[in-house]
């Protein structure tokens, strides 16, 4: 099986990238960054669960709201055929009219990261950049899986990026003219952490 240290030797755009995982079994999930393949492990399931409960809180704001706009899991980024990065964010809100036969999208206006302990670090800070860098994403919402904590990165009106940190059961998770998504606690729900139980 690839893994990233074998294919560290070979820098990757993303069409390369797509052809490589073309070659993969569907079951694995991999993201290119800074033009190298990472394989990820598989998610614990209170990530998976944080994952689900911010996608389909979201989604009831964004129907009401914005209904241009949808949020979905696990898509692919990829902004150019030519560029070293695809990542593949936890949830990615895209334009509801995106075609939905593809595998990956190049606009987005918010992505959010669900990372475990070992994501933390150079590669982690290196997706963070490649998600300002996006003229037209507003969001970036990093949920611990570990602890109750929630790093809000807004961009309003495309001016300079702001960091919310949120760390009680009862802070709400406000985004923009969205307005209050949910709580801390409705983000951890039915997890180790969740505070209601």
């Amino acid at each position: 099986m690839a893994d990233s240290a074998q294919l560290e030797h070979r820098l990757f755009d993303a069409g390369a990238f797509r052809a490589f995982l073309e070659t993969r079994p569907s079951e694995e999930r991999w993201e290119l960054i800074e033009g190298i393949p990472m394989q990820s492990a598989a998610p614990r399931i209170a990530h998976q669960r944080i994952a689900s409960n911010f996608e389909r809180h979201l989604n009831a704001a964004l129907r009401r709201l914005r209904p241009t706009w949808r949020a979905d899991r696990e898509i692919g980024i990829e902004v150019s055929s030519r560029s070293a990065y695809r990542p593949e964010p936890e949830v990615t809100v895209i334009d509801a009219a995106t075609d939905t036969e593809r595998s990956y999208t190049d606009r987005f206006y918010l992505v959010m990261e669900v990372p475990s302990p070992s994501d933390r670090g150079r590669v982690f800070e290196s997706k963070l950049r490649f998600y300002r860098a996006h003229a037209h994403n507003r969001f970036i919402v990093v949920v611990e899986q570990d602890r109750l904590a929630v790093a809000l990165h807004e961009r309003p009106d495309g001016g300079a990026w702001q960091i919310t940190t949120l760390t009680a059961p009862d802070d709400p998770l406000l985004l923009g003219d969205l307005g209050r998504i949910c709580t801390l606690a409705d983000l951890y729900a039915d997890t180790h952490l969740d505070p209601r139980r």
